[in-house]
C-alpha cells in the first residue's frame, strides 16, 4: 500500500485507539472513497469508516486470521466512527510481483481454489451479491473474498501468506472472485495473455464462461 505521512490530533480518536497512536509516525494508507487508513509506525493500521459500517469486515477479518489466511485484528470499536485496528500482514501485495506472471497466477489460482474449498457453515452473504442476484444467474456456494484483485493478496517470494480488505467476503460465486482476478491481472500485466493460463490453473471444470460473460457486462468491462 502506499503511504503519505500525515499529522493527526489524538483527541479526535477514542481513547482507547490512543495507544496505536501516540509517539508513532502516521502515514495515510487510504485508497477507498469511503474510509481513511492510517499506518501508525508502532505496526498497527488504523481503518475509520461511518459508524456501523466495519462491524461485519471486523468478524470477517477475524475469521480469516483465525484460518491463518488474514492479518491480526487487535481491536473493533464503534463510537462516533467505527475504528479497526490490524496487525500489518506479512509480505507485500501481489502488484510487487509481476516479473514472472506464470508463478504469479500458479499462486493466485492455489489460494483461490484455497478460499473457495472452506467451509460454507453459517456464513452470511457476500454484500458483492447483492448487486447481481436479482437476475437469478449466479449461484451462491462457494465462500469468496468478493475483491479478488492483486492488492488485496500478500505474497512473500510468490508464496501466499495472507488476503486483506476483506469486507466484501462471504457466501457468493465463485466466477465473482475469478473475474477480479482475472481483471486485475490484466490491469496490472497490461496484457490478457495470462488469461487462460489462469483459467487451466484454477480448472476449467469448475469456470462457466457466460457467468464471467454475464459479470463482465454487468461491471461495463467488457
Amino acid at each position: 500500500m502506499e503511504k503519505t505521512k500525515t499529522t493527526i490530533k489524538i483527541n479526535d480518536f477514542p481513547v482507547e485507539i490512543h495507544k496505536y497512536l501516540v509517539n508513532a509516525d502516521i502515514y495515510d494508507s487510504s485508497c477507498g472513497e469511503n474510509s481513511q487508513v492510517l499506518y501508525s509506525d508502532l505496526g498497527y493500521y488504523i481503518k475509520i469508516a461511518p459508524k456501523g459500517s466495519l462491524e461485519r469486515e471486523a468478524t470477517i477479518t477475524d475469521y480469516f486470521y483465525d484460518s491463518g489466511i488474514g492479518a491480526e485484528l487487535i481491536k473493533y470499536i464503534s463510537a462516533d466512527k467505527d475504528y479497526m485496528v490490524t496487525r500489518p500482514a506479512p509480505g507485500q501485495d501481489a502488484t510487487h510481483y509481476l516479473d514472472n506472471p506464470h508463478k504469479l497466477c500458479e499462486t493466485l489460482a492455489a489460494s483461490m481454489k484455497y478460499l473457495h474449498s472452506l467451509p460454507m457453515d453459517n456464513i452470511i452473504l457476500s454484500p458483492s451479491m447483492e448487486y447481481y442476484k436479482s437476475d437469478n444467474v449466479l449461484d451462491c456456494d462457494t465462500y469468496i473474498h468478493g475483491d479478488f484483485c492483486l492488492p488485496n493478496i500478500m505474497l512473500e517470494d510468490y508464496s501466499f501468506k495472507a488476503f486483506i480488505d476483506v469486507g466484501l467476503a462471504g457466501a457468493g460465486d465463485r466466477h465473482i472472485d475469478i473475474f477480479w482476478c482475472i481483471w486485475s491481472l490484466w490491469f496490472n500485466l497490461k496484457t490478457d495473455k495470462y488469461t487462460d493460463y489462469f483459467l487451466d490453473l484454477y480448472g476449467r471444470e469448475n469456470i462457466d464462461m457466460s457467468k464471467l460473460k454475464y459479470i463482465a457486462i454487468k461491471e461495463d468491462k467488457v
